[in-house]
Order: C-alpha cells, then sequence, then structure tokens
C-alpha cells in the first residue's frame, strides 16, 4: 500500500457496515476503521495526516455528532462527513453545530453518491493544507524578510528576536507542538515594540537588568503598541492573542477555546524569554534550569523540554572565529560585532543571512578585531535529539 494515499477514517459500530465502507474505498485511499468512538479518539490521537473522517451518528457510548467534534479539536485539517439512518433535524443540527461537517448523508447511501461525497471531501482537504502551507510561508517568510530589513535599522533588538525564535522553534519541536508557526512568529516579534524605545533602554533590557518604575511602564507601552499594530495583520490574529497573554496574563479572554489553545504557546515563549533573561545575567545552563526550577512558575514537562534542547544544541554546534568574509549563511553570532569605536553592528545572536552578509562588508575595514566568533551547525538538529535523548535515558 503506497503511503501517499489519503488516510480515511472510517467510523461505526455495526462490522458490516464498516467492512462495505472499506471494499469501497481501499482501491484508492488507505482505509482506516473504529468501531465505536473510543476506537476512534485512540486512532485520531496516534494518526497525525487524516484526510477524512466518515462517522455513522447512533453508536452506543459516543454519537457521531461527538465523535466529530473531537475530530475538530485533534485533527483540525481532517474533513468530517456523517453517515446515518436516523435523518432527523435534530442528528443533522447537533452534527453540523458540534462537528462542523462538510457532508450529511443517510443510510443506505448508493456507492456512486458515497464515493462522489468521499472525492469533494478529499479536494475539501487538499484545498485545507494547500492554504495552511500558502499561510505559512507566506507569513513566515513575509516577516522574516522583515527582520532582514529591521535588522539594519535595529540589530541589537532583533538579533535578541532571532536567538529568542530559535530558542522557541527547538522546545516547541521538543515538546512535539504540532501547530507551531503562531509561537515563533510570536517570538520574532516579541521585541518589535521594543525598536522605539531609546538605544541605552534597550541595552538595559538585553543585560537582562531590572528597570526602574518609569522604564518598565515605557516598555508596556512600546509592547503594547506592537501588540495592536500585529493584530490588524491578517491571519496573525492568533500570534497578536499569545502576545497580549504574555503582556497581559491577568487579563480575561472571553474566548476560552482560543485562551486554552493558545495557553501552551505563552508557556513556552515565557520560559524562552526568562531562559533569556537569566542567560543575560551571567549564568550557565545547570544554574538556569535550576533557577527555573525554583520558581515553581514552569512544569516538569517544559523544564525537561529545555534540557533537552539545551544539550542538543551543544551536541550539534560548532564555535569557530571566522574572517568576515567566511561568514557563510546560517551561521550564528556568538559575539557582539562592533566597529574600532565601539558602534554596535551586530549582537550576539544575530543569524547570517544574505541582507547581513552584504551589510556587514560595508563595515569590514572598521571592526574592532578581524575575526567573528561563531556558531555552525555540524548536522542537523532532529538527527542528533534522538542521541540525546538516549543518553539521558542511559
Amino acid at each position: 500500500m503506497s503511503d501517499s494515499r489519503y488516510k480515511i477514517l472510517c467510523v461505526d459500530d455495526e462490522p458490516r457496515v464498516l467492512e462495505g465502507l472499506r471494499r469501497h474505498l481501499r482501491e484508492r485511499f488507505e482505509v482506516l476503521t473504529a468501531g465505536g468512538g473510543a476506537e476512534a479518539l485512540k486512532c485520531l490521537s496516534t494518526v497525525k495526516d487524516l484526510a477524512v473522517v466518515v462517522s455513522d451518528m447512533r453508536m452506543p457510548e459516543m454519537d457521531g455528532a461527538t465523535v466529530l467534534r473531537h475530530t475538530r479539536v485533534l485533527r483540525p485539517h481532517a474533513v468530517r462527513i456523517l453517515l446515518t439512518g436516523q435523518a432527523d433535524m435534530a442528528a443533522a443540527i447537533k452534527a453540523i453545530n458540534e462537528g462542523q461537517i462538510f457532508r450529511f448523508l443517510t443510510k443506505p447511501c448508493a456507492a456512486e453518491q458515497f464515493m462522489s461525497v468521499i472525492d469533494e471531501a478529499v479536494r475539501q482537504h487538499e484545498l485545507i493544507m494547500a492554504e495552511r502551507v500558502l499561510l505559512q510561508r507566506t507569513l513566515v517568510g513575509a516577516i522574516k524578510a522583515l527582520t532582514d530589513i529591521m535588522s539594519l535599522v535595529s540589530p541589537a533588538v532583533i538579533g535578541r528576536a532571532q536567538r529568542l525564535k530559535r530558542r522557541v522553534s527547538e522546545l516547541a519541536a521538543e515538546l512535539q507542538i504540532e501547530e507551531r508557526w503562531q509561537v515563533e512568529v510570536a517570538a520574532l516579534l516579541s521585541y518589535l515594540g521594543h525598536v522605539s524605545l531609546p538605544e541605552s533602554l534597550v541595552r538595559q533590557l538585553a543585560r537582562g537588568e531590572e528597570l526602574e518604575a518609569r522604564d518598565a511602564a515605557r516598555v508596556r507601552s512600546a509592547t503594547r503598541a506592537a501588540i495592536r499594530v500585529i493584530a490588524h495583520v491578517p491571519r496573525l490574529e492568533p500570534v497578536s492573542a499569545i502576545l497580549s497573554a504574555l503582556s497581559e496574563p491577568d487579563a480575561q479572554d472571553v474566548n476560552q477555546d482560543a485562551a486554552a489553545a493558545n495557553a501552551t504557546h505563552v508557556k513556552i515563549l515565557r520560559l524562552a524569554l526568562e531562559t533569556e533573561r537569566l542567560e543575560a545575567q551571567g549564568l550557565g545552563t545547570q544554574a538556569i534550569l535550576e533557577s527555573l526550577e525554583a520558581s515553581g512558575d514552569f512544569s516538569q514537562q517544559l523544564l525537561d523540554g529545555l534540557r533537552a534542547t539545551q544539550t542538543a544544541h551543544k551536541a550539534v554546534f560548532d564555535r569557530a572565529e571566522v574572517p568576515v568574509a567566511a561568514l557563510e549563511i546560517g551561521m550564528v553570532l556568538d559575539e557582539d560585532i562592533k566597529t574600532a569605536r565601539d558602534v554596535l553592528i551586530a549582537p550576539r545572536g544575530c543569524e547570517v543571512t544574505l541582507s547581513f552578509i552584504e551589510h556587514i562588508g560595508h563595515f569590514a575595514k572598521h571592526l574592532s578585531k578581524p575575526t567573528i566568533a561563531i556558531f555552525r551547525s555540524a548536522q542537523s538538529l532532529e538527527a542528533v535529539r534522538d542521541q540525546v535523548t538516549a543518553v539521558l535515558e542511559a
């Protein structure tokens, strides 16, 4: 069976119905079956790339509307179809309201009609996935281009944002967060408001120093202004919600479902920010972990994830001193780059991009030293993460 075929989950408490559905679908699709709600939930939890879920309505313990409601939460990109012999209005309304179904079919259903609806559902799934990919690539790509431009204006701020984004990405991957583009973009834009702050205040923030009440209020005001700007960008509403929850933790979110969905993202970003602050104060990896654990603000799962990413980062990145002419895209600065007159060109943590190489070339003759300390990847983070996990478990 080809792995490229779309996966369709059929849920029904009657084995003969499941066999009939399998018989119609198996030549073109990979068919998974579940004899009830509990079995369906187990499948939804383990199979990530479901394209379509077809569920019977009348089943003991858990009806089809409830199954499809769970499907919408666990696998939102799977298209949902309800198949029932009870074509009453109450069942239809419940299924539509709770499961947001794509089609409602009654049994018995002609094979031609059933296959036609399945084809439409698969096309709908393709549209959903195409929009999802386009959304992620467009938004993240556009924001990356924006940060490249902003790095020319405020390298200290953007360098911190890039470093924070890498930390968040590694932590989200370690925790196996599927929808993580929102928190990655939130990390990139966390310091957007800092661009408007005085350079002296930006330095204080970068060093993790405590601020006076007046300066702290100024930072909060700049952050709120940046969040308002982000909120007006189409499709960046989830990012704005994450940043709002982070900056206003006591605010009540009227959308409880959205608040719950953002909770993990907010916790990851808060942990990354606190780690950055402690690191800026000069604490080492172990001291940072001990401080975070002693605070009681983070779960053990989050702290274990941070510990794993810290170990993996050391394993996959080599530190080196290279001339300016030897800089390559993807390298990460391990020191501030300054001119001989102590003017900051780019901060530690900046990622080397094409625009960065062009920018730094203009200052090559004026730098405080001819070489730059960088980190470069020795192998993919994903490849060694398994090795690190094995070492930790041994």
